[in-house]
């Protein structure tokens, strides 16, 4: 086996904590790595989660101890994604959007060269030019995405699609080439809803969306540009986790759009397993973070642990004040216990 190895696609008869188990167990036993596992990466669904039938407790029980519980930041900004949807222009109760399929089906009519961005709509100009805050976001957010874009490192098609249409909506400066055809529009697919949102508020002057419906696209547009693109691109890496959560719900604190803000700010509070007391240990090798603030990290590993288990933070106890540091106590150090690491570095200057 290779340390890349794919175990398989294997489907559990239903999605009960007990069956996705026993699915993933067998899997791991096939592949003789039972004792070789140290942390799963999960969807944050309840038959996974949950603390006394999810799949994850089970599969520890049945291994015989604790592992790190790594939930797929994806999937946590996808809820985030979600309830903002729902909080601008409803639910649906259909496997597709209909605001979704009717862009689809006029996809034909549609000069996507012809598009409307903040730099052409006189509302969005004026709101923009008086809100220092929103002024403020834009800036930032058109510097990380001409970055991201440079880069080109996109592990997919849609990854790239979703940097480049927000840049483009900030008033980035790109060719006016075609923009990508509609696929698939059910709910299920990943950045459907943040991809869409932007091709119809750029291309909203040669659509019939009723008044409802262009508020709520422009509130679902902005706040993907603005902030959630950038949380969005960044999921993966892992180390900067518990500062990008941190810093995520500051900016909602203040992001102008208060009732996106609070929809986005509630689900983020659900899924704050970035910075429990045991995975804040990733915040030790995020560069970002400063070297007093890595003091009072190392220093922090000598208080004591919370007296309840938690696999992620409570959202009470997040608030606007808290450091990385109060996140930390003696429990951080099972982190670095479970991934075997040496916890030598602790004792070096963060500074060298």
């Amino acid at each position: 086996m290779t340390p890349s190895s794919f175990l398989g696609p294997r489907a559990s008869s239903d999605s009960t904590g007990r069956n996705v188990a026993a699915v993933v167990l067998k899997e791991v036993d096939e592949a003789g790595i039972r004792d070789k596992i140290i942390a799963f990466c999960f969807d944050t669904t309840a038959s996974n989660t949950g603390l006394v039938q999810g799949a994850c407790i089970r599969i520890e029980q049945e291994l015989g101890r604790s592992l790190l519980w790594l939930a797929c930041h994806h999937h946590v900004h996808e809820v985030i994604l979600k309830d903002v949807f729902e909080a601008s222009l409803g639910s649906s109760s259909g496997p597709d959007i209909g605001i979704f399929k009717r862009l689809r089906d006029r996809w034909s009519f549609v000069d996507s060269s012809q598009r409307e961005t903040v730099e052409t709509s006189e509302d969005l100009g004026d709101f923009f030019a008086i809100n220092d805050t929103a002024s403020k976001l834009k800036d930032d957010a058109l510097a990380f995405l001409k970055e991201a874009l440079m880069s080109k490192n996109h592990p997919m098609e849609d990854y790239e699609e979703l940097l480049r249409l927000s840049y483009l909506f900030l008033g980035g400066e790109g060719p006016a080439k075609p923009f990508r055809c509609p696929g698939a529009l059910h709910q299920a697919r990943w950045m459907a809803k943040a991809i869409y949102c932007l091709k119809l508020q750029m291309l909203k002057s040669q659509l019939s969306l009723t008044g409802r419906e262009k508020a709520g696209v422009e509130r679902v547009a902005l706040f993907v540009a603005l902030v959630y693109c950038k949380q969005w691109h960044e999921a993966p890496i892992s180390v900067k986790a518990p500062l990008n959560d941190v810093l995520f719900l500051e900016i909602l604190k203040t992001y102008p759009d208060q009732t996106v803000a609070k929809a986005a700010e509630q689900a983020l509070r659900r899924h704050l397993w970035y910075v429990s007391e045991e995975n804040a240990g990733l915040a030790f090798f995020d560069s970002r973070i400063d070297v007093e603030e890595k003091k009072q990290m190392v220093k922090a590993l000598d208080k004591p642990a919370s007296k309840k288990e938690l696999k992620r933070l409570e959202g009470k106890k997040m608030t606007m004040s808290s450091s990385l540091s109060s996140f930390v106590t003696s429990k951080t150090r099972s982190f670095f216990q479970k991934l075997n690491a040496d916890e030598g570095f602790l004792a070096k200057d963060p500074a060298l």
